[in-house]
């Protein structure tokens, strides 16, 4: 199994930001650690599961990478999009679920 270095770029960073600052709007800021942190061990994951992830065949991820691929988080509300160059995985932003249509 190959194993990847993991590189958030800053427009994801912003995306987390972004996320904590709403989870923080309507719940705690306690709640929002934990919900980056959650999000962040997923963004890790990829350490493992880049390699095996299909690119995604929708226009809407695809527009950050031509060969970008898409993880969907566990509570299913986000998808890490993300592209893969030699042992990174380059982590390009991350959308909400019902904005990836077509």
């Amino acid at each position: 199994m190959k194993v990847y270095a993991v590189k958030i770029l800053d427009t994801a960073f912003a995306d987390i930001d972004k996320i904590a600052e709403f989870v923080v709007s309507v719940s705690t800021p306690e709640h929002a650690v934990k919900y980056v942190h959650e999000l962040q061990a997923e963004i890790m994951s990829l350490r493992y599961l880049a390699g095996i992830i299909p690119e995604s065949r929708y226009q809407t991820v695809r527009q950050y990478h031509p060969h970008a691929k898409q993880l969907r988080t566990r509570n299913r509300k986000l998808n890490i999009i993300f592209h893969t160059e030699g042992n990174l995985a380059i982590v390009d932003k991350i959308l909400p679920s019902k904005m990836i249509i077509n």
